[in-house]
């Protein structure tokens, strides 16, 4: 009898394995379905999207290289149709040749050793435009722009510092909205934090928000839009630097709080990996909120798929030194409030309280099971912005 019990225990384990990596779904059905509501409440309002395009490089899957990939980003932006578009990782010459394919309304700012004129451009390196910010003329007029490097010497072109594993940047680009009633700011910063370095990030992060600080005390009518990709999740420290004392709110959060008049969906992930849709899996959310929990303890964790087994369990011997750092009451909360975004849209409204920001909708979209445009999703916003 023992025997017997034994092995009906052994056949029916694998079917809560198995469910835990086949639910929730979410389809493609289900993002064309939020794609049709946005697009129903869209007028009129302002439109934001950060999007982490991938840089273009080697691929494993041939069908995940750029030149795959360009048609469909360029169908994703003429479907959502963002006023805004902070993305991260373009080369230059990658960004051109993308935006030859945008719509023509669309302009971009980044970093240029030369010239500022349009007709002019020189580009001189491959990571000019890494954290580009795109923007819609018909909606926005350009005012102002600058970039910095996000080290102890910003203005040192190339410089790093605090262990960063890559050069990170800030882009920043201050906008006059056109065809208001009223004449209306925004400052929008956009980046890319390091995807190795825990005390890289908490003191990026550091830097940036004295730099909004230093801006928006320079314009105090404008309202603040941070965007990028912050390599780490919501509640870890990183995101505690930008949000302490409401510093800046959370678009997701402010969105939920508000579900009345704010629509959402329940998507949680932005960075899937090639694994699409199966990230949004009980199962794949438990391993998310592992990996990212120690990784925000500044455990240095792949950021490549691992493609051998043998890469798997070095990963887990790693892990497993480092369980005692783990506060297991955080973690179990990161699980259970399905935040996975390491994509953040972040905003602050103007400091003379003249304008205000009104969070209208918040979505990861784009989602997909094959066919992807990036190995992230983007995340979209729509904003009431308003006296």
């Amino acid at each position: 009898m023992r025997t017997k019990l034994l092995i009906l225990f052994s056949l029916l384990i694998p079917i809560p394995i198995a469910l835990l990596f086949t639910y929730p779904r979410y389809t493609e059905q289900d993002d064309f379905n939020m794609l049709q509501q946005y697009l129903s409440i869209k007028e009129d309002r302002l439109s934001v999207m950060t999007f982490n395009i991938r840089l273009d490089g080697i691929e494993r899957d041939l069908n995940n290289h750029f030149t795959k990939r360009i048609s469909r980003l360029t169908k994703t932006i003429e479907s959502w149709q963002p006023a805004i578009l902070g993305v991260q990782e373009p080369f230059a010459g990658q960004l051109l040749h993308w935006h030859s394919h945008l719509p023509n309304y669309y302009q971009y700012v980044g970093y240029r050793y030369h010239s500022m004129n349009k007709k002019h451009q020189t580009i001189s390196s491959e990571q000019d435009f890494q954290v580009a910010i795109l923007y819609n003329e018909q909606r926005l007029e350009l005012l102002e722009h600058d970039y910095l490097w996000l080290s102890k010497t910003p203005r040192t072109v190339g410089s790093k510092d605090w262990n960063s594993h890559g050069v990170r940047t800030l882009n920043i680009a201050r906008f006059k909205l056109i065809n208001t009633d009223l004449p209306t700011e925004v400052l929008v910063f956009n980046t890319h934090l390091d995807v190795q370095s825990e005390q890289a990030r908490q003191e990026q992060s550091k830097l940036i928000r004295s730099t909004i600080n230093q801006w928006q005390e320079k314009y105090p009518s404008a309202a603040v839009l941070l965007l990028g990709d912050f390599n780490s999740m919501p509640n870890q420290t990183t995101y505690q630097i930008l949000t302490f004392s409401d510093f800046l709110r959370d678009t997701w959060i402010e969105c939920k709080s508000h579900a009345t008049d704010c629509l959402s969906n329940v998507f949680s992930s932005t960075f899937h990996g090639w694994f699409g849709a199966l990230v949004h899996t009980y199962g794949i959310q438990l391993l998310q909120t592992i990996l990212f929990t120690f990784h925000g303890t500044g455990v240095q964790i792949p950021y490549n798929i691992p493609t051998h087994y043998s890469d798997y369990i070095d990963v887990i011997k790693e892990l497993f030194k480092f369980c005692r750092l783990l506060n297991w009451s955080d973690m179990i909360s990161s699980w259970s409030s399905h935040r996975f975004h390491v994509d953040w849209i972040l905003y602050r409204n103007s400091l003379d309280r003249s304008r205000y920001l009104q969070p209208r909708f918040i979505s990861v979209v784009d989602v997909r099971s094959g066919n992807y445009s990036s190995d992230h999703f983007p995340v979209i916003a729509l904003f009431d912005y308003r006296p």
